[in-house]
C-alpha cells in the first residue's frame, strides 16, 4: 500500500486553493503560527466526536496513535469488517487512489454498513456535504457498499441545564442523496490535486476570496506578505455562545 497524498482535510483545502494544498505538503514552515483560539476550536471538536460515540456505544476504538499508523489501521479495519467481529467502529480507516479518510463511526445494522460523520455545528454546510462526499468516494472504491451516509450535528434547541441526553443533543441528517452525484467531481478534484503535489513549484494563483473561504487559510502571511497588513482577510468573528454551549457539555 502506497503512502497516501491525501486526506479529508487535505482534499477539502485543494478545493479552496490548490497553491495552498502544494505549500502544505512541501513548503509547511511556511505556514501561519496557530492560535490559542483555533487550538481551543480543535479541541472542542474532539469533544464533540467523543461524545456522538456514545450514540453507538460498543465499538472498537481505531484511532491511530501517530501518522506512522495510518496504515495499519487501514489493514485492521479490513480484518475487523472482513470477519464481521465488531457492529461498530470509531474512526475506521480506509485508503483508496492514495487518498486516506478516518470515518467517525461505522457502524452494521441488519447486517448493513452505515457511515456517520460528527461536525462541532448547529448545522450543515456545502463544505460539510464536500467532506462527505469524498469520504463516501474512498470508502466506495475501496469496496465497502454503505447503506447510507449520516451527518450527526448539534440540535440548537438542545436545554444545556437538562441532564446530559445524547439523543436530543445530536441531530442525524443523511445527505447520501446530496454526495452521490459529487462522485464524478470528487474524482477529478482528487486528480487534480494529486498532480499539483508533483509540481516542483507552487502553482501560480493570485491571492483572492479564496484565502478566506470556506476557512481561513494558514499561508495568509505568506501570500499577501507584499501587500499591506490592512489588506489582508480577516476571519469571520467566532459564535463565541456556541463556543461556551460546548464549554458546558464537558464532564
Amino acid at each position: 500500500m502506497e503512502k497516501h497524498l491525501l486526506s479529508k482535510s487535505t482534499f477539502i483545502r485543494s478545493q479552496q486553493c490548490l497553491k495552498s494544498l502544494y505549500l502544505n505538503k512541501k513548503r509547511p514552515f511556511l505556514r501561519d503560527r496557530i492560535s490559542k483560539e483555533q487550538l481551543a476550536k480543535f479541541k472542542r471538536g474532539h469533544h464533540i466526536g467523543e461524545l456522538a460515540q456514545g450514540l453507538f456505544p460498543g465499538g472498537i476504538d481505531l484511532k491511530p496513535k501517530s501518522p506512522s499508523q495510518f496504515r495499519k489501521k487501514v489493514e485492521e479495519t479490513h480484518e475487523i469488517i472482513r470477519t464481521d467481529s465488531y457492529q461498530t467502529l470509531y474512526e475506521a480507516a480506509f485508503q483508496f487512489d492514495r487518498s486516506l479518510i478516518l470515518l467517525d463511526i461505522l457502524h452494521k445494522e441488519a447486517g448493513q454498513w452505515t457511515a456517520y460523520e460528527v461536525k462541532s455545528s448547529l448545522k450543515i454546510s456545502d463544505t460539510y456535504i464536500m467532506d462527505a462526499a469524498f469520504q463516501y468516494y474512498v470508502i466506495n472504491n475501496y469496496g465497502l457498499q454503505l447503506k447510507d451516509f449520516f451527518l450527526i450535528y448539534v440540535d440548537a434547541s438542545y436545554d444545556i441545564d437538562d441532564e446530559l441526553d445524547l439523543g436530543r443533543l445530536f441531530l442525524k441528517e443523511s445527505v447520501l442523496e446530496k454526495v452521490l452525484p459529487l462522485q464524478d467531481g470528487i474524482k477529478q478534484q482528487v486528480a487534480e490535486a494529486k498532480k499539483t503535489l508533483e509540481l516542483e513549484k507552487s502553482p501560480l494563483i493570485e491571492v483572492g476570496a479564496q484565502c478566506n473561504k470556506p476557512y481561513p487559510c494558514d499561508f495568509i502571511g505568506h501570500c499577501w506578505k507584499s501587500k499591506p497588513k490592512s489588506e489582508w482577510p480577516q476571519a469571520a468573528p467566532a459564535d463565541e455562545s456556541f463556543y461556551i454551549f460546548l464549554e458546558k457539555l464537558k464532564p
